[in-house]
């Protein structure tokens, strides 16, 4: 009877410790590397894009661009809202003009980081 007990209970210990070594450890540094809001490669990536400027609000530091399609991003043409990474970038964009601007990825969307 000892014998059957103290093999059941090796059987037991052997697929437990089998189980815990099978699962994959994961460690804070892991769990940051899952984060998926930001991918940095999308924001190292500048763009270029001509647009008619159809709106500017100095309030919200954005304006909204009728752009020409971005062959980088493999968008159409489209009308859209971008934040500017200067304000005073804003001083440049009268509605109604066209302009060569520069924009990328950041985390609440696309930002100009130039305009020409």
């Amino acid at each position: 009877m000892k014998k059957l007990l103290v093999s059941s209970l090796t059987l037991i210990l052997s697929f437990s410790t089998t189980s815990i070594l099978a699962e994959p450890k994961m460690n804070h540094a892991d769990m940051k590397n899952m984060d998926p809001k930001v991918d940095t490669l999308d924001q190292q990536i500048s763009h270029s894009a001509i647009g008619t400027v159809t709106k500017v609000d100095a309030s919200s530091k954005k304006v909204t661009l009728a752009h020409e399609p971005v062959e980088s991003l493999s968008w159409p043409a489209m009308t859209m809202g971008f934040s500017v990474k200067d304000e005073a970038l804003l001083t440049k964009l009268k509605v109604g003009e066209t302009v060569d601007f520069e924009f990328m990825k950041v985390e609440q969307g696309y930002v100009i980081t130039e305009v020409k």
